[in-house]
């Protein structure tokens, strides 16, 4: 399916989301890109219609700390893609106990993406 994008806006929310694994934005979206020397960071926040568990009745309860993956280098730049989850807890709790998601997106024993890890195991790097 072709995307054909004409606003500044949309552009660069199309360019940037070609560097993202597309099994990260099925769950992600892109929330802001920040340059900083020679790196790039892509911050991404999980969607609210990513609900746990759907046979209990959920409310946003927070955030987990955020998680930090590398990916391709972007015209001479690392890259970091910073993802962040929600919590949720059972509507009218207290909120002690949180539900979240669990997602395998890294490398077993990396900190990059499965295909950026796979592509530096291969050159043994």
């Amino acid at each position: 399916m072709e995307k054909h994008s004409s606003d500044q806006s949309s552009i660069q929310s199309h360019l940037y989301s070609l560097f993202v694994p597309q099994d990260i934005l099925n769950s992600f979206e892109i929330t802001s890109i920040e340059e900083k020397d020679e790196d790039l960071f892509i911050y991404l926040l999980e969607k609210d219609s990513c609900l746990p568990d759907n046979d209990i009745d959920l409310v946003q309860n927070g955030y987990m700390n955020p998680i930090e993956l590398n990916s391709f280098p972007i015209v001479g730049k690392r890259c970091f893609l910073r993802l962040t989850r929600r919590k949720w807890k059972p509507r009218g709790s207290d909120g002690s106990f949180s539900y979240k998601n669990t997602y395998d997106f890294a490398l077993k024993g990396t900190k990059a993406t499965k295909l950026f890890g796979s592509f530096l195991k291969e050159f043994g790097l």
